[in-house]
């Protein structure tokens, strides 16, 4: 069963964790720390200590401990990832996932994040954002702040129409919005906590990955028979704001090609160019929220209630 935690109220009290990687630029938590405040809420801050453990902001211990910390502290009601990354699979095995049901928060992050967004969903079903992590908000543009700040007071289920491409039509396709980072979610396949993906909308996104890098990622994911079994495939931006214009064309159609070319067996419909990744733009989406793909309108609708299949 899917469950969205409650939403926030003007004051309420954000925990950040670093779960993932180190932030070599403390200006981002400040700056995000910033927004978060300027959008009416409030920074739980207890002396923040993230010293670095080589890419890593601290020791798997200390990571672990962080985030059960935030989730029994009673006034803290939702948790930003400072940043992305690596390192979250190696915590999974370590999470007290009675504390996660017991408390539920809302999650907010994404790329290596996605690890833990779909870990949490699968053994709790908790509902959780796909969006910017707190020392990436000063670089997201007004419209993925005002999104984000909507789905925090609880208004994550209204309709998107973004400018995207419809890569391929279809009839209205529905599951729960599942996925996130494309790397990220292939370094679970073989683990026990890979998710089951099985009539979902698969939502994939990536960033500094070259050709052949994409194409192994994307032909693993079809080789372990999880293409087959979605119902719909929403390709977000494979690149960063830095990547010139014609290159980012360049990558995105190879994307979009090489995913057509591995879902023949299934013409499920497949949309580019959605506007959440790496880039200045990147909506927030709750994942796990059941959500139907319209080409014949472009929209993306969110429903609320429980979907059974």
């Amino acid at each position: 069963m899917s469950v969205f935690p409650p939403p926030l109220a003007p004051g309420d009290l954000i925990g950040v964790a670093a779960p993932a990687g180190y932030l070599q630029e403390p200006e981002r938590y400040v700056e995000g720390c910033a927004i978060i405040r300027d959008m009416g809420f409030e920074i739980y801050e207890p002396g923040k200590q993230w010293p670095g453990y080589g890419y890593l902001a601290d020791s798997d211990e200390n990571r672990v401990r962080e985030l059960h910390r935030l989730w029994d502290t009673p006034d803290i009601k939702a948790v930003f990832a400072l940043r992305g990354g690596y390192g979250c699979l190696r915590l999974l095995q370590h999470l007290d996932i009675d504390l996660f049901k017991k408390n539920r928060k809302l999650f907010v992050g994404f790329s290596d994040i996605t690890v833990l967004h779909s870990h949490l969903y699968e053994r709790t079903g908790s509902i959780s954002l796909h969006g910017p992590g707190l020392a990436t908000l000063a670089s997201s543009d007004q419209k993925s702040r005002e999104r984000l700040y909507h789905c925090l007071r609880g208004h994550w289920h209204r309709t998107l129409k973004e400018d995207i491409e419809i890569v391929r039509g279809a009839a209205p396709a529905t599951g729960p919005l599942l996925g996130g980072n494309l790397s990220s979610l292939v370094t679970m396949l073989g683990t026990p906590w890979f998710p089951d993906l099985s009539g979902s909308i698969l939502l994939l996104e990536d960033v500094n990955e070259v050709f052949y890098r994409i194409d192994r990622l994307l032909t693993q994911l079809q080789l372990s028979g999880t293409l087959d079994r979605v119902h719909g495939i929403i390709l977000g931006q494979f690149c960063d704001n830095q990547t010139d214009p014609t290159e980012q064309l360049r990558i995105n159609e190879f994307v979009w090609h090489r995913t057509l070319e591995l879902t023949r067996s299934s013409p499920v419909a497949v949309w580019g160019n959605f506007p959440v990744g790496h880039c200045r733009r990147n909506l927030a989406l709750p994942l796990g929220a059941i959500c139907t793909m319209d080409s014949q309108d472009g929209c993306l609708h969110f429903s609320d209630r429980k979907y059974d299949d």
